[in-house]
């Protein structure tokens, strides 16, 4: 069922995943791959991706490099994904992602990305203003290129909420702490992204939650936080809650974080109060972890498997 809202992503610096299955890798030696898998990617045009399979329409923009465009405008031509990247000179980066089939664990090789010109920026901004309308959402997702500065970054969230936009934010380091300072709608960050801009260690889930609650007290309406195998934490202004992870044959970790901001934005823009927010954004990961190509959940099975994820309050 095709439902049109308002969102847009921007991936600033998109990927061509190149996913890689081994028994066992084995530093040093030839290691033979049981399968491979190459789609596109980045963190905005998974979300893209994920929403599009679910039915509901996006815009997609950022910086695509012109020499390896294909896999991205197939994507994009398959429906429910509008095409508004501009285009830079260069290539769009190579991302590997080796997984070990007898641990799960996969180890990321990300190459450098093609750098945007003053040019190229202006181009982006003068898009978003085009795009930007009060309530539109929009998602930014991934890490900075080389090129693009955290003064520009700045700018940018603060063009899109003087349009009126709300915003979510999927990043990490220097640039997610200029999201919280500027007060986005929605941050997405795991536990390791929170020690490393609060410079201390959060090894509990009383360190995590409180921390969680605190941010959104203080900046920002919404709060994610991933915890692997032990769920997600859903902190915004009327509840706070923490997901349990459903019992899943992983396949690959690749790209589960950004379909649990997919899934959280779908539960938000089709009215979903927020028990069902967390559930939605969970069978996204599930969905997500069980196969290495980026599949969104039908209506149906959704909605089954949202009964079978526990959801409780962390507040008693």
């Amino acid at each position: 069922m095709s439902t049109l809202f308002d969102i847009v992503t921007i991936t600033l610096n998109p990927a061509i995943d190149e996913t890689v299955f081994l028994e066992q890798l084995r530093p040093g030696a030839v290691n033979r791959a049981t399968r491979h898998h190459r789609q596109p990617g980045g963190k905005g045009v998974n979300v893209s991706a994920m929403l599009g399979g679910y039915g509901i329409a996006s815009t997609a923009t950022g910086f695509l490099g012109r020499e390896n465009v294909r896999l991205f405008e197939e994507l994009f031509a398959k429906g429910m994904i509008r095409d508004e990247f501009i285009r830079i000179d260069g290539e769009t980066r190579t991302g590997i992602k080796i997984v070990e089939q007898s641990t799960c664990e996969t180890t990321d090789i990300n190459f450098a990305g093609a750098s945007p010109t003053g040019a190229d920026l202006d181009a982006l901004s003068g898009k978003l203003r085009e795009l930007c309308s009060p309530q539109t959402w929009f998602v930014i997702a991934g890490r900075l290129p080389d090129g693009v500065s955290l003064d520009f970054f700045r700018d940018l969230l603060e063009q899109l909420k003087q349009g009126g936009a709300k915003i979510a934010v999927d990043t990490s380091g220097e640039a997610l702490k200029v999201a919280i300072e500027c007060g986005v709608d929605v941050i997405k960050p795991n536990h390791h992204e929170l020690e490393e801009i609060l410079d201390c260690r959060l090894p509990d889930f009383a360190s995590r939650a409180g921390v969680a609650l605190r941010m959104q007290r203080k900046n920002v309406p919404h709060v994610i936080v991933s915890l692997g195998a032990d769920g997600a934490l859903f902190v915004s202004p009327n509840a706070a809650l923490i997901a349990e992870a459903p019992p899943v044959s992983v396949v690959s970790t690749v790209g589960a974080g950004d379909s649990l901001l997919a899934g959280y934005l779908a539960g938000i823009v089709t009215g979903c109060p927020p028990e069902d927010c967390a559930k939605l954004a969970t069978v996204f990961a599930w969905s997500a972890l069980e196969d290495v190509a980026r599949h969104a959940p039908s209506r149906e099975l959704a909605a089954e498997r949202m009964g079978r994820i526990g959801v409780r309050s962390l507040l008693g």
